[in-house]
């Protein structure tokens, strides 16, 4: 049997689709379930810790609304108070891509996170 040179990757790239739709649509239905919620407080998605010295540490967190995925850099510890030192703000579809793209292990820590807070609301 001859294997077409294109073949894997077209499979490969419909697979990643695949996996990214399906992060999207749990993300779109978390978010509706966030905001009929009693609480109405966003949900932390994931957390990583950047960088840490002997008093001093930086912190990436992640956090879902209604409509948007916010990650922030905080930084804190040592003489500098607690800060957010940068903020960016996704939609769901560019989320879904970007976490895809940066770490197959965040993408799981994330996909797990969403999953149990779904299971916690009721679906």
């Amino acid at each position: 049997m001859k294997k077409e040179k294109g073949l894997c990757n077209e499979k490969q790239m419909s697979f990643d689709e695949f996996l990214i739709d399906n992060f999207k649509k749990k993300l779109e239905e978390l978010s509706k379930n966030l905001s009929k919620s009693n609480t109405g407080r966003p949900l932390i998605i994931y957390t990583t810790l950047l960088d840490e010295e002997s008093e001093y540490g930086e912190q990436e967190l992640a956090v879902i609304n209604e409509n948007f995925v916010v990650i922030q850099v905080i930084t804190f510890g040592g003489y500098v108070p607690i800060s957010i030192q940068h903020q960016r703000v996704f939609t769901f579809d560019e989320f879904s891509l970007w976490i895809y793209k940066r770490s197959g292990n965040l993408f799981l820590q994330c996909l797990t996170t969403i999953d149990e807070a779904l299971l916690a609301l009721g679906n």
